[in-house]
């Protein structure tokens, strides 16, 4: 008999903690994810992938964020990449700030200007698809813009 009210004393606890599985709120209440399948996606430092497309040499980013580049690349990922994309919570796609810490700024260039090959053969893409619910559209932005947006995301 006592094993049943523990258990059902259990139910409402484990709500709670399914409810929120794979989240963690920041102290300004915003969601951060905190998810097994996307915290395997993130590479070991010392492992550069490149992913699928165009850009196969590193990308100089240089030591200072260029302020000009950052603003037109503010301005495109305003106008093509809100829709899916924020910088700091998960909205249709993953939240953005810092994926320069978990991506290289190739593997990004690729995401962006290649979105159909990223997802059809890159593993990391492949994760985050099960993820969210939305693909990503190629947006017909070229390397420049691309780049542009890559600079854009370094300042977060």
């Amino acid at each position: 008999m006592k094993t049943y009210k523990i258990f059902y004393m259990l139910i409402p606890f484990l709500s709670l903690v399914a409810c929120n599985w794979g989240h963690q709120v920041k102290d300004d209440g915003n969601k951060v994810e905190n998810n097994d399948s996307i915290n395997a996606m993130v590479e070991a430092p010392s492992e550069v992938k490149t992913g699928v497309g165009l850009i196969k040499e590193p990308v100089e980013l240089g030591m200072e964020i260029n302020k000009e580049m950052a603003a037109k690349g503010e301005e495109i990922f305003n106008k093509q990449c809100t829709i899916c994309n924020e910088i700091h919570n998960s909205n249709r796609g993953p939240a953005l700030g810092g994926v320069l810490e978990k991506r290289s700024p190739q593997w990004v260039m690729n995401m962006i200007l290649n979105p159909d090959g990223m997802i059809e053969n890159d593993p990391q893409v492949k994760a985050l698809k099960a993820v969210y619910e939305t693909r990503m559209v190629d947006l017909k932005l070229t390397q420049e813009e691309a780049r542009q947006v890559v600079e854009y995301l370094r300042t977060y």
